[in-house]
């Protein structure tokens, strides 16, 4: 069974899929409709190493109501500007970007505040601090490789 991981934009979920991708199953189901989502996920986890599912307060709002642990990683406050220099260099178009200034200190409130038993956080305080790079990732991760091999 893997584990299903709600994450912030941009903490690095692209670039995870990319490096480890060939190495772990991984599955993005951000693309999903909201009323789906949920019965997807708990149809493929155990077949996924990862399933990523997306951070708003909606999407964790339902994973609660069904009582399904996730992990949430997004960064702090602090980091709110290198988070917005990185949607510029990914070419993000400048209303998209706007709106996640404008959003991101209530983004993190709300989910500094979720008092959601299922829910399982982690602050990416550093800078450069990303998903792919985290330590109880990595950690994972070499657990799932050492069993597939």
């Amino acid at each position: 069974m893997g584990i299903i991981i709600s994450s912030f934009v941009g903490c690095g979920k692209t670039f995870f899929t990319n490096q480890y991708g060939d190495r772990i199953k991984i599955e993005d189901v951000s693309d999903k409709k909201l009323d789906e989502m949920v019965d997807y996920v708990t149809e493929i986890i155990n077949d996924r190493d990862i399933v990523f599912i997306p951070s708003s307060l909606s999407v964790r709002e339902l994973f609660e109501k069904r009582e399904i642990d996730y992990d949430v990683f997004y960064p702090s406050k602090e980091r709110r500007l290198e988070f917005i220099e990185n949607l510029v260099r990914k070419r993000v178009k400048s209303d998209e970007i706007r709106e996640f200034d404008v959003n991101f200190e209530r983004f993190i409130n709300e989910i500094d505040g979720d008092r959601s038993k299922n829910c399982y956080k982690h602050k990416l305080s550093n800078p450069n601090e990303f998903i792919g790079n985290s330590s109880i990732i990595l950690e994972y991760i070499n657990k799932i490789v050492g069993n597939h091999d």
